[in-house]
């Protein structure tokens, strides 16, 4: 276990709410908090797991509600081709082709309408792809995901694609891993990064559960989630990826989610040149992806009927498509591994580019609830597929198969759509397992997403969310100052003065304070104005200084510039570096003055939360209420250490010594001696030390000895 030294109360953090928190917190205790997070994330991996698996079987139940009750001789085929192997990808489209019309329209029209009034009653969040929802939790909500998404995902997801709805199961079985890890995670009374890790760890098992691809799992997790990777997050990612793909092996044994895959290889190098061109296409097929997907979705928002009721209606039009092409119907792993065979028509398979966006565009913009990842692929299968015959027959027996372009297109649409190059190329190699083909996955990949991002930074899942004004998760830094409101850091305001005051008194009050601002309220206590010390000192040597008729109300300046309780912390610093002021007045919703924060107490509540974040190898705990203890949580090999200030460090700032990137340590706090003893300040980065000056600082052991012989 880490040591603990006190800051500020040698006390023990108070005892957490709840029996499952309490229980948490003697296990880390037992085990050390790295320990207990491996067991947690492996815990959260099998849920994810069998949460994947369950959601398969929902899926393969819907799916037989949907069509082989009415006839089990027809829908045998459908079956085969919506659920069963995939290695037979070929005769599974003949039998769904041969279907009559109406078993193609009326499955995913009856299930749009099962769906609708379910997502949008019961969970909204459940709509559309699910990724999308996972990334909001872990940017604006600190990675809370409601209790009942899980259920509902689960059961909306299922119906869409087990009706034959256009989308695929990976979103859906992130979103519900997510979930389980979330729900742990509160139970046990976690919030911050550690929360954030164990929705990751759901996130990870269950992608690697569908995919059976532990890697691409992690790193998806990294990517596209979290945003962010360290040791401490790496190291349960990987546990939870691992014991994900073991459950999934256990029920549905050791095979990617591809079977069959030929052995490709790059015959000559004379092909990195096709392979990079079929990655420039990649990346323009994506951008039309993103961009269809989200202007199919506008157009179903402008459609006049009620949110419950447009599922339906996009069901029946995805069934109509399926009329001529059969193949959008589902999530199309079939269609897939037709293009892996080499198989298939070269414009059957141009036209399921367009077509398969459009066909998934009306599924989700329609309010259904499925996944992007499989229609990427799916995409990016056709794409490859039909670039590799054009090239096979332009350049016979100099190439490799259509299949080869096939496999590599699938990796740089979905590069391209989710800029996740590394989780795509890592997928794609777990899928064949052939080192063979890395050179040209990782080329296509990379090309796709640098033409795709520089187009539209924007992914597939995050457009719709920046549309939406949601603010994604960045640097630490810049998520902490959007997500702190000001109330967090209120203080009580020193002085204000009424209207009425005469101005010898407002004088007589500048001169015997320390205030560079006084601000004028009126009976209700609302801000009326604000008086400077540069306004008053411009009335020194006024004959009329003296004349008592003269009152507040005459030299102060309005309006007030204020912020609100629930502004954040980014928006009270533009305020203050705009007016070039040390405070800023609060009020409430009624206008009324609630207090004051000052630049000072934001800087020193920025350097404690950062602090906090475990990626510094550390855990500082803030006192948020009266009687909460202080305490710094250390790893084996740290210490905390008080060091007196010499005459190398006088007359610098810790903002120029930058010791966090100079030398790996942290200043937590500096004592200084007074006339009445030693006195704990907090550290201010723009504060010049002085000689005698205590640093109280913590870091790995050798860091901080080479610190101490630096300074020495």
């Amino acid at each position: 276990m880490g040591t603990r030294d006190s800051v500020a109360v040698h006390a023990a953090p108070p005892a957490p709410e709840g029996v499952l928190a309490r229980a948490s917190l003697r296990a880390e205790r037992l085990l050390g908090e790295n320990t207990w997070m491996l067991v947690l994330a492996a815990l959260v991996g099998v849920l994810g797991g069998l949460g994947a698996a369950v959601f398969r079987w929902a899926i393969d139940a819907c799916r037989w509600l949907a069509m082989a009750w009415r006839d089990p001789d027809l829908a045998g085929g459908i079956v085969e081709y919506l659920w069963g192997p995939v290695t037979s990808g070929a005769s599974s489209l003949e039998s769904l082709a041969a279907a009559p019309w109406y078993w193609k329209v009326l499955p995913p029209a009856i299930g749009g309408l099962v769906v609708g009034p379910l997502i949008w009653f019961l969970g909204r969040e459940a709509r559309g792809s699910g990724i999308p929802e996972v990334i909001t939790a872990v940017s604006n909500r600190g990675g809370r995901i409601r209790k009942r998404v899980m259920a509902i995902k689960t059961l909306a997801s299922a119906i869409t694609i087990g009706s034959g709805g256009s989308a695929g199961r990976e979103g859906p079985i992130v979103q519900i891993g997510a979930s389980v890890g979330s729900g742990i995670g509160q139970a046990l009374g976690f919030d911050g990064n550690r929360l954030i890790v164990l929705l990751g760890c759901g996130a990870a098992s269950g992608m690697a559960a569908t995919f059976n691809a532990p890697l691409a799992g992690v790193i998806l997790a990294v990517e596209v989630i979290i945003g962010t990777a360290s040791v401490r997050v790496l190291s349960p990612l990987v546990v939870a990826s691992v014991t994900g793909t073991i459950v999934a092996r256990f029920l549905f044994g050791d095979h990617p989610a591809f079977l069959d895959v030929p052995e490709y290889e790059l015959v000559s190098a004379m092909e990195l040149p096709l392979y990079l061109l079929l990655g420039l296409l990649a990346g323009g097929v994506a951008l039309l992806f993103t961009r269809g997907i989200v202007l199919i979705e506008d157009l179903w928002e402008r459609v006049p009927l009620p949110g419950w009721a447009t599922p339906m209606l996009g069901g029946a039009a995805v069934g109509a498509i399926a009329i001529v092409f059969p193949e959008v119907l589902g999530v199309g792993y079939e269609t897939i591994d037709v293009a892996l065979q080499g198989q298939g028509a070269l414009w059957a398979l141009a036209a399921l580019v367009v077509v398969k966006i459009v066909a998934t565009g009306t599924t989700l913009g329609s309010g259904g609830s499925g996944g992007v990842f499989a229609p990427s692929l799916f995409v990016g299968a056709c794409l490859g597929g039909a670039f590799g015959m054009v090239v096979e027959s332009l350049l016979p027996g100099q190439t490799a198969g259509s299949g080869a372009y096939a496999l590599v297109g699938m990796g740089a649409v979905l590069a391209g759509t989710t800029h996740a190059p590394i989780t795509a190329i890592l997928m794609l190699f777990e899928f064949t397992g052939n080192y063979a083909i890395i050179l040209p996955l990782m080329l296509a990949c990379v090309i796709s997403m640098v033409l795709a991002g520089r187009v539209l930074p924007t992914s597939i899942f995050t457009t719709r969310l920046v549309r939406r004004g949601v603010r994604l998760r960045g640097s630490g830094e810049a998520d902490l100052m959007r997500s702190t409101k000001v109330r967090r850091i209120l203080r009580p305001f020193p002085e204000t003065i009424p209207p009425e005051l005469p101005l010898p008194e407002v004088m007589q009050r500048a001169l015997a304070g320390t205030m560079l601002h006084f601000y004028v309220i009126d009976d209700d206590n609302r801000p009326l104005g604000v008086i400077t010390l540069r306004r008053l000192k411009a009335l020194f040597g006024e004959e009329w200084l003296d004349d008592r008729l003269l009152v507040a109300a005459d030299v102060m300046k309005s309006p007030v510039i204020a912020v609100d309780l629930d502004d954040t912390l980014d928006v009270a610093m533009a305020h203050l570096a705009r007016l070039d002021v040390e405070m800023l007045p609060v009020i409430d919703d009624n206008g009324r003055l609630a207090g004051c924060i000052t630049r000072h107490d934001m800087v020193v509540f920025f350097e404690h939360e950062i602090l906090r974040d475990d990626g510094l190898g550390m855990k500082f705990v803030m006192k948020d209420r009266p009687g909460e203890s202080e305490f710094i949580e250390l790893p084996e090999g740290h210490r905390l250490e008080p060091i007196e200030a010499t005459s190398f460090l006088a007359g610098k700032t810790l903002r120029e010594l930058d010791l966090r990137a100079t030398m790996g340590i942290n200043v937590v706090g500096i004592r200084r001696r007074t006339p009445e003893g030693m006195e704990r300040v907090a550290p201010d980065p723009r504060r010049p030390l002085a000689i005698g000056e205590i640093l109280v600082v913590a870091g790995a052991a050798d860091a901080i000895d080479s610190f101490k012989k630096a300074i020495a």
